[in-house]
C-alpha cells in the first residue's frame, strides 16, 4: 500500500496463530538499529504472515561460509547484536534463536532478525524451540525463558567467530544437547588480536548458571570497546593476573571491572561456577571488624560487612632516627580489595585515585544480578534482585578506603 519493499514471512500451516500474533505485536513494538523492524501481521487463506523490514545484506552464516572474519569484525558484529538484544530484553522480550543464520550483515552493521519464536521473559516452555547448538542449558532442562538464554547463545556465536568451531566436541544433536548441560566449554584458544578480557567475557557468557552470565548491555559495551581498540591499533592495558576458583557460595561470575581491565582468567577443571578474585600480593586477607559505618542507613533485612587484608606497615626509620632527604620515598602498595556482603550478594571493590571500582560481584542464593555500574567512578554500584525485592550496594571511597551503603527496596 505504501509502495515500499518489505519482507513477508509466511508461516507453516497449523501454527499457533494467537502466539504468533502476540509475538509479532511484541516485536513490532521494538525499534533499534540492530533489530529487524516488524511492520504488520495478517492472515491470507488461513495462513498467518508477518510483514518485516527488508534487509539488504547476507547472513553471518553465509559470511562465515566464505571464510573466517577478523577478530575486530567479530567484536563489532557481536557488540551490535548484544545492543539489539539489550533493547529487546528491556522490553521484556527474549529472542530464543540467536545464531549466525539470524544475524544479517549489512553495510550499516549487524541486524538480528526472526523474532518468530520470541517469548516474554519469564514464560515457561512446553517444548524447547530454537537451534540445538545455541540453546542454553536451563532451557533444555525446562527452565523459564530469560534474557540470560540469549546471552548464552550470543556467547556461542562469539566463540565460533573467534575459534572457528563450537565450544564443545559433540557433533550429533544428542551430543551437543548433552554437552550444553554437562560439559564445560573448551577454553577459547589464545589468538593474536583477541585480548584476554574478551576471551574471559566469552567464557562468562557460556556459564552453565544463567545468573553467572553478564547482561547483554554489558557484553555489548565490552565488545564495542574491544572493537574500537582493534580499529585504532591500541594494545590492551596491562593488568594484574587473576585466578578463578570454584566457590560453593558463588552463583554469579565476576564479569565486571576485570573485563574492562584485561584480567586473565584461569579455568578450574571442575567446571563449577567461577568466582574471580585478584591474586593477592600479600598473605591472604583476614576477616576484620567493620570499619567506618556506611554513610547512609542500612535498613532492616540488609546487612553488610567487609573483609580486607592487613593494613600496610610503615617504612623503617632511618639510622639514628634522623630523617633523610636523599632516599627515594617508599612505594606504598595499593590497598587490598574489600569485600562487602549484603543479603543479595557480595561486592568486591577497591579505590584508585579517589574513585571506587568494583572488581567483582556475586549474587546470593535465590538472587540474581540486576544491574552493575562497576566504575571507576565516584560511586560504583551493583543491584541484586529476588522477585520484586532489590538490594543496592553502592561503594564510595573515603580516605582511599572503600565504604558501602546497602539499601533494600521494592521494584
Amino acid at each position: 500500500m505504501l509502495g515500499r519493499a518489505v519482507a513477508v514471512k509466511v508461516l507453516a500451516g497449523g501454527a499457533d496463530r494467537d502466539r504468533i500474533r502476540d509475538e509479532a505485536r511484541s516485536a513490532a513494538a521494538l525499534s533499534h538499529p540492530n533489530l529487524a523492524q516488524v511492520f504488520d501481521y495478517g492472515e491470507s487463506d488461513d495462513t498467518p504472515y508477518v510483514v518485516m523490514e527488508l534487509i539488504e545484506g547476507e547472513t553471518l552464516e553465509r559470511r562465515l561460509a566464505g571464510g573466517a572474519v577478523s577478530p575486530a569484525d567479530a567484536f563489532r558484529l557481536c557488540a551490535e547484536v548484544a545492543s539489539g538484544l539489550a533493547a529487546a530484553h528491556d522490553a521484556g522480550l527474549v529472542h530464543r534463536d540467536v545464531k549466525p543464520a539470524n544475524i544479517m550483515v549489512t553495510v550499516s552493521g549487524a541486524k538480528l532478525v526472526d523474532f518468530g519464536i520470541a517469548a516474554p521473559a519469564g514464560a515457561g516452555e512446553e517444548r524447547v524451540l530454537g537451534t540445538p547448538a545455541y540453546v542454553a542449558p536451563e532451557r533444555i532442562m525446562g527452565g523459564a525463558v530469560t534474557p540470560a538464554s540469549d546471552v548464552y547463545a550470543l556467547g556461542v556465536v562469539l566463540y565460533k567467530l573467534l575459534a572457528g568451531v563450537l565450544p564443545w566436541p559433540g557433533e550429533s544433536t544428542t551430543g551437543i544437547v548433552r554437552d550444553h548441560v554437562h560439559t564445560p566449554p573448551s577454553p577459547l584458544p589464545d589468538q593474536p588480536g583477541v585480548p584476554r578480557p574478551v576471551a574471559a567475557l566469552c567464557m562468562s557468557c557460556l556459564a552453565k548458571d544463567p545468573a553467572a552470565r553478564p547482561p547483554a548491555r554489558f557484553v555489548g559495551d565490552v565488545l564495542a570497546r574491544a572493537a574500537a581498540r582493534a580499529v585504532l591499533g591500541e594494545p590492551a592495558a596491562r593488568t594484574p593476573r587473576w585466578r578463578i576458583t570454584a566457590a560453593a557460595a558463588a552463583v554469579g561470575v565476576m564479569a565486571g571491572a576485570w573485563l574492562y581491565s584485561g584480567a586473565s582468567p584461569v579455568r578450574e577443571p571442575s567446571g563449577g561456577p567461577p568466582y574471580v578474585q585478584p591474586e593477592p600480593a600479600e598473605p591472604p586477607p583476614t576477616t576484620a571488624p567493620v570499619g567506618t559505618p556506611p554513610t547512609g542507613p542500612v535498613p532492616a533485612g540488609a546487612t553488610a560487612h567487609e573483609t580486607a587484608g592487613p593494613p600496610g606497615s610503615s617504612p623503617p626509620p632511618s639510622p639514628g632516627g634522623l630523617p633523610t632527604t636523599t632516599s627515594p620515598a617508599p612505594v606504598t602498595p595499593a590497598p587490598a580489595p574489600v569485600t562487602f556482603t549484603a543479603d543479595g550478594g557480595t561486592a568486591t571493590a577497591r579505590c584508585a585515585d579517589g574513585l571506587a571500582e568494583l572488581t567483582g560481584w556475586a549474587a546470593a542464593k535465590g538472587y540474581k544480578v540486576e544491574t552493575v555500574r562497576p566504575g571507576p567512578a565516584a560511586t560504583a554500584t551493583v543491584t541484586f534482585r529476588h522477585g520484586n525485592d532489590l538490594v543496592d550496594v553502592a561503594v564510595t571511597c573515603t580516605g582511599g578506603t572503600p565504604r558501602a551503603d546497602v539499601t533494600a527496596r521494592k521494584r
